[in-house]
């Protein structure tokens, strides 16, 4: 239902809407003019808490925003609440989101993005330096008017850094555009807005996101752990340079990142100046772009490296490779910009695939035909020189033995049919070389020169395998206790945790069930590394809870600090066991009752509220405050005030010297207790 006016402002229209409230077009009649009027309304049954926070949040939008006076920032013109709706109004933009041009075929041309890049960053180094940042930085939170300005919106999330108005653990903003730091609850500067910008970049220039996947847990994890494909990748139209300023303004440590949006827009500047003017004003061709690559399976981050008896000083000489990187693609630009260069190397596959299998089937046969025959790292029996690419004289084989003894043998990460490793001296890459055996692992990094040093075997000291395993839960922001202790962290998380002992792992989220799972020492490691990536909690069931009402006052109910509601009136709680606090302060009632609340039913449990009594207070002289319970009440003479029945500590403060005099004052239900003091 559209209301006809909120506050002073006259509703004309809807013109959006959202999960939380709407947005109005409508006319001021004190200034005659145009603004939009955006609302929230919670739905019925909202937890209080939950409604506490969401009210926080909407009032923070229009304090946050309201200070900050740019041409690029949405101007705030008041605040206020009409007939239970609260609502901001703000400056009425005609125009449209960028997020109607993050679509392949809706882009924008390379000029108009630069200039809606350079005002957006304009906007945001402002708000930074009022230490305001604003936490959702997205394509549609940027509006294009018509005659080109760019105007920052929705400050819903914005906060100043110094303030501590989330819960802890609770996870807000848009997981697909936000920094690393702002998903594992860090603190946040500026840099973490020109991360969210960085991604806008890159989806106006691409008509994809980089961080994209079909759960929220999984687009965390490739925030948190992966680099994007290449903005020049995705669309071969834009120049490479735009690779280098997109991976800086996307790194994963903030101190890697553009310190500004000014030094960003000035390198973004730079990448587009190599495009003629034409192709800067004209949109991008659909055609142009190109297709996602094919699906692969993603490596998991490498585990540190257990020492190897006889391998540790090469490991000393040279540091671990990450296992599982992948060499970064060259732009997709390359064969238009180097159309000689990619013949002669066309020319020379076509050359070595005519000659070389004769070569290897040459070689392979002379050795054969001594006998000796090696194994593979794919574990197939194959010749020394198919192998080692030329005589035996060119190559290294060399025994691999575990201590304890058993363990089975991988060759980065392909296990060998025998414990023996062969490569060619003329192979310089430095390879893994694993033993494992259940949840003891080893591993040595090693070249072919490496292991034509030894004179002997290689003997690997197998350890129990730890290793950084991601604890993901949907939704996320869970806390996680191992092994029975709080680790003081949330999911998503990275936790080490050791392959020979029991692990207990327990995730707990409000208003949802418990997770715990215990994985047995020496199990299946991997196993359990995809067990708690992909933890799903259960919404906790929710029953109702209606306490009596006293007989002739009021009663506020809370769990804690938090305010569920009245005496009388239906609560929607989580199931469990709660200990809630029956107040009225004005009364001095403070009492405590224990329910028991089970999802999908309705309970009314007996609560004993005290009686009324009343109570008198006289001093001589009478220029005295008066002070019931630790609460100030008022100056005397106090007479017949109404008071729950019970013991109360009642002080007395003569106010021109300070002296007081405190007791305890014991009330009758329907009797008025008097009190008289002299100083």
């Amino acid at each position: 239902m559209i209301p006809k006016k909120l506050g002073r402002f006259e509703i004309v229209r809807e013109i959006g809407r959202g999960a939380m409230g709407q947005v109005f077009l409508a006319h001021d009649p004190k200034i005659e003019r145009q603004v939009a009027i955006k609302t929230i309304i919670l739905p019925p049954g909202t937890p209080a808490e939950e409604a506490q926070e969401t009210s926080r949040r909407f009032l923070r939008e229009a304090q946050a925003a309201g200070k900050l006076l740019h041409p690029n920032i949405v101007t705030i013109f008041d605040v206020g609440e009409d007939q239970g709706v609260s609502f901001i109004a703000m400056e009425f933009i005609d125009g449209v989101t960028l997020d109607r041009h993050a679509k392949p075929d809706s882009l924008l041309s390379p000029g108009v993005v630069l200039e809606a890049m350079a005002q957006a960053a304009a906007a945001l180094d402002y708000a930074h330096q009022a230490r305001v940042i604003h936490r959702d930085v997205k394509p549609a939170n940027l509006m294009l008017q018509r005659d080109g300005t760019v105007k920052v919106t929705d400050f819903g999330l914005a906060k100043n850094p110094s303030a501590n108005l989330t819960q802890v653990g609770v996870l807000l903003g848009t997981p697909s555009y936000m920094s690393p730091e702002q998903i594992q609850g860090k603190e946040l500067d500026g840099r973490s807005d020109l991360f969210s910008l960085g991604v806008s970049l890159y989806e106006l220039l691409t008509g994809a996101r980089p961080f994209d996947a079909n759960s929220i847990s999984t687009i965390i994890y490739r925030v948190l752990y992966e680099d994007p494909r290449p903005a020049a990748a995705q669309n071969p139209a834009l120049p490479p340079d735009i690779n280098v300023v997109i991976a800086k303004a996307l790194a994963k440590l903030p101190e890697k990142r553009y310190s500004s949006g000014a030094s960003m827009v000035a390198d973004l500047r730079r990448a587009f100046a190599s495009l003629p003017p034409a192709t800067l004003a004209r949109p991008f061709p659909r055609a142009v772009l190109a297709p996602p690559p094919p699906a692969a399976t993603t490596s998991k981050r490498p585990s540190p490296a257990p020492s190897a008896s006889s391998a540790s000083s090469s490991r000393e000489r040279r540091p671990r490779r990450a296992a599982g990187t992948r060499a970064s693609s060259p732009p997709s630009t390359l064969i238009a910009h180097h159309p000689i260069k990619i013949a002669a190397i066309v020319v020379t596959l076509v050359a070595g695939l005519v000659f070389f299998p004769r070569w290897v089937g040459r070689s392979g046969r002379s050795e054969r035909g001594r006998g000796e025959v090696e194994t593979s790292a794919s574990g197939a029996p194959v010749s020394s020189a198919a192998v080692g690419g030329g005589p035996q004289a060119h190559q290294v084989s060399i025994q691999v033995e575990t201590t304890p003894h058993g363990g089975a043998v991988f060759l980065d990460g392909i296990p060998l049919a025998e414990p023996r490793v062969v490569l060619s001296l003329l192979d310089t890459k430095p390879h893994d070389i694993q033993a494992r055996a259940g949840c003891m692992e080893a591993t040595a990094e090693m070249t072919a020169a490496d292991l034509a040093s030894f004179g002997g075997p290689l003997v690997l000291e197998l350890r129990p395998r730890r290793e950084p395993v991601l604890i993901a839960s949907q939704p996320p922001g869970a806390r996680v206790r191992l092994n029975g202790r709080d680790t003081g962290k949330a999911t998503p998380v990275e936790i080490e945790l050791d392959g020979c002992e029991d692990q207990s792992v327990e995730l707990r989220l409000d208003d949802h069930k418990m997770w715990s799972q215990t994985f047995q020492s020496g199990g299946d490691f991997s196993a359990m590394s995809e067990a708690l990536k992909t933890v799903v909690l259960q919404a906790t069931p929710k029953g109702t809870l209606v306490l009596p009402k006293p007989m002739g006052y009021a009663i506020e109910v809370f769990n804690g600090g938090t305010r569920l509601g009245r005496a009388g009136d239906p609560i929607l709680l989580p199931e469990g066991r709660y200990t809630l606090t029956l107040r009225n302060p004005k009364l001095f009632v403070n009492e405590m009752v224990k329910v028991n609340v089970v999802g999908g039913q309705r309970q009314t449990p007996s609560v004993q509220y005290p009686r009324l009594g009343g109570l008198t207070v006289q001093a001589q002289p009478s220029n005295c405050k008066v002070f019931v319970d630790g609460d100030y009440v008022d100056v005397t003479p106090v007479l017949r005030l109404p008071i729950a029945s019970g013991d109360h500590r009642v002080k007395v403060v003569f106010v021109p010297n300070g002296s007081e005099r405190e007791m305890n004052v014991s009330v009758s239900p329907g009797k008025v207790e008097r009190v008289v003091v002299k100083f």
